[in-house]
């Protein structure tokens, strides 16, 4: 039976991060079809996905710098030390100490034959020299990030700061990607110009946790998703300050709901506008979609693909979101969602779903259909699979071949 060995950084769970959940399912579908061992910094509480692997390893890293909702002057001795003291970007930087925890723990690796390494931050655990397959699955790419910062900085030391972290990452995920065996990454634009063997396989949405409900009739909208995640903060902050009050003006009675994770206090601050509420650390997110009449995506920075469009979609819940924020679902605008950029017209569409009940159950019909025809967590799991057990069937071919010819 293949045997393979799962490494992250972050633990796999159902109620935590878009990258816990995509990781959950994947592994799941893995688990399913391989003699599975996970090595992970943290604790796995699922106990449904405990019973289907082989083996845990669990490390505790230590020296981890912490930040957390920092200060202005926090936040600029942070820069200041990723962008003049290191050539890898930020993200590598701060996980040193979780690849120093899990790398001894790697002694074994080569009895695997294929070892599947979670984010790029991790990447530089691969091996100088290995016999066996080694995948990588990056989730968003941090170039595309501070490319996308560039665009909305305000001022040209911003500009110039996102730029040299955009020039670092790129450098470095093109390394990683040309030294793995398989890559795989959730949306084609992410693909795009990553050199190597590398498979798009999208983010998904379990259909039967999120099924559709009717349109409620109240103004309410909401959004979901890791609260103190910095793309999330500036898409909240950027739409409670441009597009809400637009809506407002023409509906007085709209109200947002904000539900995540750990938010900072940059959404606490948010939560006391007008309307606005958090609803922090839920246990589920499924009926805070069922009382909204409509959800949005107003991201600004970000690649890959976001769960929140997939889960509001697959609730059967119209989605008005950004370019970024719906990027790589293949939506046609206007059909399965809204996508605009422009606070002003933004405010106009929801504005004008919130009094059309018509258009509001037709896109939040083909929103659930696109869901299930190409989203559905089993079939990409399934994908991921395929593709894992080509790349080891590859290998095996080339060490064939080369035992043949020397």
């Amino acid at each position: 039976m293949t045997r393979l060995l799962w490494v992250s950084s972050e633990v796999p769970d159902l109620h935590m991060s878009g990258g816990s959940i995509r990781q959950y399912h994947l592994l799941q579908a893995v688990a399913r079809q391989a003699e599975t061992h996970l090595l992970v910094t943290g604790r796995l509480e699922d106990q449904h996905l405990r019973a289907l692997l082989a083996g845990i390893t669990e490390v505790i890293p230590v020296g981890m710098p912490y930040w957390g909702d920092a200060g202005r002057n926090r936040q600029r001795l942070r820069t200041a030390w990723h962008t003049f003291m290191h050539r890898e970007p930020a993200d590598v930087i701060m996980e040193r100490p979780m690849r120093k925890a899990l790398r001894p723990a790697l002694a074994g690796a080569g009895e695997f034959d294929l070892v599947q390494v979670e984010h790029t931050h991790l990447g530089p655990l691969l091996p100088n020299r290995r016999s066996n397959s080694w995948s990588l699955d990056i989730h968003q790419l941090a170039s595309r990030r501070s490319a996308q910062q560039m665009d909305i900085a305000l001022n040209s030391r911003h500009r110039w700061l996102s730029d040299r972290e955009r020039q670092k990452a790129e450098r470095f995920e093109r390394l990683m990607a040309g030294q793995f065996d398989l890559v795989t990454v959730p949306s084609a634009e992410d693909a795009a110009g990553l050199p190597g063997n590398v498979r798009v396989v999208p983010n998904g949405v379990d259909l039967e946790a999120f099924t559709a409900a009717p349109l409620p009739p109240e103004p309410r909208l909401v959004f979901t998703g890791l609260l103190h995640w910095f793309a999330n903060v500036d898409g909240l902050t950027w739409f409670c300050d441009e597009v809400l009050p637009r809506v407002r003006e023409r509906i007085t009675a709209v109200s947002l709901e904000v539900v995540g994770r750990n938010p900072g206090d940059r959404i606490a601050r948010l939560g006391r506008l007008p309307g606005v509420s958090v609803h922090a650390n839920v246990p589920r997110v499924q009926p805070h979609l069922e009382r909204a009449r409509l959800a949005i995506v107003p991201l600004r920075i970000g690649s890959g693909t976001r769960l929140k469009a997939l889960e509001a979609m697959a609730a059967g819940r119209p989605v008005v979101g950004t370019t970024i924020g719906l990027e790589g679902l293949g939506i046609e605008n206007g059909r399965e969602a809204v996508i605009e950029d422009d606070a002003q017209q933004m405010a106009a569409v929801i504005v004008d779903l919130l009094n059309d009940d018509a258009r509001s159950r037709r896109i939040g019909a083909a929103g659930r259909a696109l869901a299930e025809a190409r989203f559905s967590w089993n079939d990409l799991g399934q994908e991921f699979v395929d593709n894992l057990f080509t790349a080891i069937q590859a290998r095996r071919e080339r060490a064939l071949n080369s035992s043949r010819q020397g």
